[in-house]
């Protein structure tokens, strides 16, 4: 099981170029309360000598360490040692290096099973902790052990006592990097990773437990950086093991602070955050650096290994550090990530092709996105299928019903604050429902595809506009005109069928002769039939009847009328919603009009303008459209002046289990990069 998983991540790895782009982000996420933090903001100054023997230390006269050897790594040879030159302080150290590199994590695997992959993979390891509830498993992150990664030696033992631990160190001239403990019949044994301490990257190093007051009191004497913080219950009482070294770096470190408390110390300090680990109270601790590398993934817990593993891949992250808890009876994982993509193009690149894949795996299909960026240009991937792939967009077909009644609108065709029935009569409520009301769904129509055949029966059948019509004006208004949002897909049904008056044209005609045509889309196109180009996603639903997945890529798009039945690409969608941003398509005041004429959703930040969504994602406005119909899943989202544009979609069964990872694609790209 772990190998298989762990090939799955060395796959992803090496598809990819990894690390940062310039702009701190604002880390971690914000969803267990806590008590505040007891103690923080410790500064650090440089401590390069031997270690001091102090009381309370766990130095003690115990030779007989019972411990087992799993391996030390032979030296290099002498001809690409360091140099026993000035202090490189970066040497062997995981939190400061953030060059791109290849990495890997793995879960539940035995001290051997990991020494033998890291070897294989000419690998080292950087953190390692003792799974819950085992003495001989464990979870590990490991860097490639070349470039500015490289050290002459390593190792990993486990069993050992106090006294071994450190015996061990001083034996092989080695460092530990990381510490875990576990109780046996014996009493405490210990798990420890070593590192070479020798050359230009020797430093002094401590290792002390005791309470938090204690542990607080060893660093400000000693005047260390705090590497490691790692909390363990002594007979009902909390203690921490911390591990120090030598340093010059500024640092703070934070005990019992809940995750709110900890990511105000990182914003406060300019900080990053190098190490975090998690109390049985849900309670945190945490090391921060200064932050002078910018963008970072942050830090994270709630997740199993996997989905740990894989949002740091899909943030352009390296794991660097990784530990099991176990919550309401589940195992759990609490994580830090380095940057890991080299800034700008890579680290989009990253972020690009590994939410693609992930979605793909995670919805049974094919999935394909697109970002178009003015300083990043286009970075497009697909996985099962295509970039130029032709996709139902679904309700992503709104905006350009929109966009299409705004032309008729800025032309004086239409006014948007009239009643529906001066355009369209025969529309229940016609004549107290504006056109304004329909962009903004506040009519109070019912939704006709709440009333629609059986999809799995019917999925091919045509549907007219009249017959839709007919399905609408069979429900009495679900509440007063304007008097509220709700979204519903009549609005743009009406709103296709006043086109159709008005232009004397077919809706397809008249999207295509006014946006499609002049904006030179050549995957777009308003079927009304199952047609779609054999360059395409291909759909596939979860038949809840069956129990089975189904393909519904030749479903008839006239179902779902002017709202919904239009076929795009990705690229095509960027195209459209930047000239749409940018004026070019209904003018400048109609775009702004677009924009800004908004009704709250009662959803977040969530508003809905004409025939497009505003959301604020760190401090950003963002517009978009989103769509969903069985077997599809298609969002557009795009800063204010069209600047930066993301599109994908991808299959969707609509289980009720699977992940989505769209609202992490968005903030990835519109506040990480």
């Amino acid at each position: 099981m772990g190998r298989r998983v762990l090939s799955f991540l060395t796959t992803l790895a090496l598809l990819l170029g990894l690390a940062s782009p310039a702009g701190a982000a604002p880390p971690g996420p914000s969803s267990t309360a806590g008590r505040q933090g007891a103690r923080g903001g410790h500064g650090a100054q440089r401590a390069a000598s031997a270690p001091k023997p102090r009381s309370g230390t766990p130095v003690v006269g115990d030779r007989s360490s019972g411990g087992r050897n799993v391996k030390a790594a032979t030296p290099r040879p002498a001809s690409r040692a360091r140099a026993a030159a000035a202090f490189d302080e970066s040497y062997g150290d995981d939190q400061l290096l953030t060059a791109p590199t290849q990495w890997w994590t793995v879960n539940g695997w035995t001290a051997e099973q990991i020494v033998d992959y890291a070897r294989s993979q000419d690998a080292r390891i950087s953190d390692l902790a003792v799974q819950p509830g085992s003495q001989v498993l464990f979870t590990a992150t490991l860097v490639k052990n070349t470039g500015a990664y490289w050290v002459s030696g390593w190792g990993l033992w486990y069993g050992l006592t106090e006294a071994g631990v450190v015996d061990t160190a001083n034996a092989y001239s080695q460092r530990p990097v990381s510490i875990s403990r576990y109780w046996t019949s014996d009493g405490w044994r210990f798990a420890v990773a070593l590192l070479d301490n020798t050359g230009a990257g020797a430093r002094g190093w401590w290792w002390y437990y005791g309470d938090q007051n204690y542990v607080i009191g060893q660093q400000q004497a000693i005047g260390g950086r705090v590497t490691r913080v790692r909390p363990f219950d002594d007979g009902g009482t909390r203690r921490y093991d911390m591990l120090m070294s030598g340093s010059d770096q500024t640092f703070w470190w934070w005990f019992g602070g809940s995750d709110g408390a900890v990511n105000d110390q990182i914003r406060q300090n300019g900080a990053r955050i190098v190490d975090a680990s998690r109390n049985d109270d849900g309670t945190f601790n945490a090391i921060m650096l200064r932050n002078t590398t910018g963008y970072s993934p942050g830090w994270w817990h709630g997740f199993t290994h996997d989905e740990l593993k894989q949002k740091a891949l899909r943030m352009g992250g390296r794991l660097i550090t990784a530990q099991g808890y176990t919550e309401n009876g589940r195992e759990r994982f609490i994580g830090t990530m380095s940057r890991e993509a080299a800034s700008g193009t890579p680290l989009a690149t990253a972020m690009v092709q590994n939410t693609v894949v992930h979605t793909a795996l995670a919805h049974g299909g094919g999935a394909v996105a697109e970002l178009s960026d003015s300083t990043l240009g286009k970075i497009g991937y697909a996985f099962g299928t295509t970039v130029d792939a032709r996709v139902r967009i679904a309700s992503v077909s709104k905006t350009f019903a929109a966009a299409e009644l705004m032309k008729l609108a800025a032309a004086g065709t239409v006014s948007l604050d009239a009643p529906v029935s001066t355009y369209l009569p025969g529309v229940n409520g016609g004549g107290s429902i504006t056109l304004r009301m329909l962009l903004r769904h506040t009519s109070g129509l019912y939704n006709f595809t709440e009333d629609q055949p059986d999809f799995a029966t019917t999925m091919t059948q045509g549907f007219t506009y009249a017959q839709l019509l007919e399905i609408v004006n069979r429900h009495a208004p679900v509440f007063a005109p304007g008097a509220r949002y709700s979204y519903s897909n009549s609005n743009y049904l009406v709103i296709g069928m006043i086109i159709e008056r008005l232009t004397g044209r077919s809706y397809s005609d008249a999207v295509f002769r006014d946006i499609i045509g002049p904006l030179g889309l050549s995957a777009t196109s308003v079927p009304s039939d199952t047609a779609i180009s054999s360059v395409r996603l291909r759909g596939y639903w979860w038949d809840p009847a069956a129990s089975d997945a189904v393909e519904v890529t030749g479903q008839n798009a006239s179902r779902w009328a002017t709202g919904g039945q239009m076929i795009s690409s990705v690229s095509d969608l960027n195209t459209f919603y930047k000239a749409l941003l940018r004026g070019s398509v209904t003018g400048a005041a109609g775009a702004n009009e677009m924009k800004s004429s908004l009704v709250y959703s009662g959803v977040g930040s969530k508003y809905a303008g004409l025939g497009i969504f505003r959301t604020t994602w760190c401090g950003k406005n963002v517009y978009w459209h989103d769509g969903s119909i069985p077997g599809y899943r298609t969002w557009s989202v795009h800063s204010e002046d069209g600047s930066r544009s993301l599109s994908w979609a991808y299959s969707d069964q609509r289980r009720a289990d699977d992940v989505d990872f769209d609202d992490e694609f968005i903030q990835d790209v519109f506040c990480y990069l």
